[in-house]
């Protein structure tokens, strides 16, 4: 007979300073997209809805990473998080993006981009959920916002 698991509340694995690097990515992106933000409830299963004049334009997921754009042919994601993005511009009739710093440069695609959807996930936190149906976009279809991670300088500068 299988062993059945407890489920139990995810563990939130987002750190202060994770949100933090997030928020300043979309600062960058806030003003070259002329937009404003507001961070979403977790229920919402993404990072922020963008404005335009009290208008919402759509949703954005924001993601930092440390590694080179280089150093993967795709960019991996749950299938659970595109569907819930896909499912909110769909709703709205607005557009909802996922919004990559690298340490090298920033990017973004629309979740209505093709992927391909393989089996997947971290393995570097024990934790079985995250072992899951992920989607594997095409790092050659990001349009490129910067070739280089946010400077202090360009922090600064947006915080004004």
């Amino acid at each position: 007979m299988k062993k059945l698991r407890k489920v139990m509340p995810r563990k939130k694995y987002e750190s202060e300073d994770n949100l933090d690097k997030e928020k300043n990515v979309l600062r960058h992106m806030s003003v070259k997209w002329d937009v404003s933000y507001s961070k979403l409830p977790i229920s919402y299963k993404l990072d922020y809805a963008m404005y335009r004049d009290e208008k919402l334009l759509g949703f954005a997921e924001v993601k930092c990473r440390q590694n080179s754009i280089h150093d993967f042919s795709t960019y991996i994601i749950s299938l659970s998080k595109v569907i819930k993005a896909r499912r909110l511009a769909s709703v709205t009739g607005t557009k909802s993006v996922l919004i990559v710093s690298w340490s090298d440069a920033t990017g973004w695609i629309n979740f209505f981009s093709d992927f391909d959807v393989k089996q997947g996930g971290r393995s570097d936190r024990d934790d079985w959920q995250d072992q899951e149906p992920v989607c594997h976009f095409d790092i050659k279809d990001f349009k490129i916002i910067s070739h280089s991670d946010l400077s202090a300088a360009e922090t600064k500068e947006i915080v004004k």
